[in-house]
């Protein structure tokens, strides 16, 4: 076999390789996210956002459905590529979200998980190509905050408690 032809095997198979781990979830969905959920009403906050409270309120009362491989939220399944979650302080959080903070969350414990959800952008709302819902502070069993375009909702258990992820 010529060198340049074992050279360019060697890359395909690291490009797979590269390939085939990136669209593996790194992690599992938390089993108390699984499921779905109703988003109950904007949470006010003084941070920066790039929706209008116009854009946001319709999409109080809405669900959404979490599930292993894919989340839902209006315009239909989004293909999930990848799980990450960690323990996120108030401090912490407030750095990294423009002055958003636990106390205007209505969030009472010194730390929370937070779940990042990784997929394509997507136009769901028409007003950007961020999916709503893709990032979650688990607050109490039955009461999560997501988040989209700086806009912080408050969603609680809709439906049965014990909803089944999708797989």
């Amino acid at each position: 076999m010529r060198w340049g032809t074992t050279v360019r095997n060697a890359a395909c198979a690291a490009l797979m390789a590269t390939t085939m781990a990136a669209t593996t979830s790194a992690e599992p969905l938390p089993s108390q996210l699984a499921g779905t959920w109703r988003i109950t009403r904007v949470l006010p906050t003084k941070n920066t956002a790039c929706w209008s409270s116009e854009q946001a309120q319709p999409l109080v009362g809405s669900t959404l459905t979490y599930g292993n491989k894919t989340m839902r939220w209006r315009g239909g399944p989004v293909p999930l590529e990848d799980i990450n979650t960690r323990q996120v302080t108030d401090k912490e959080f407030r750095k990294e979200n423009d002055g958003a903070d636990f106390e205007q969350l209505g969030i009472h414990s010194p730390k929370v998980m937070e779940v990042d959800l990784q997929h394509e952008d997507a136009d769901i709302t028409g007003a950007s190509t961020e999916v709503p819902g893709d990032s979650i502070l688990l607050v109490a069993p039955g009461r999560i905050v997501v988040s989209a375009c700086g806009v912080y909702f408050e969603a609680t258990r809709g439906g049965t408690q014990k909803a089944t992820a999708h797989k």
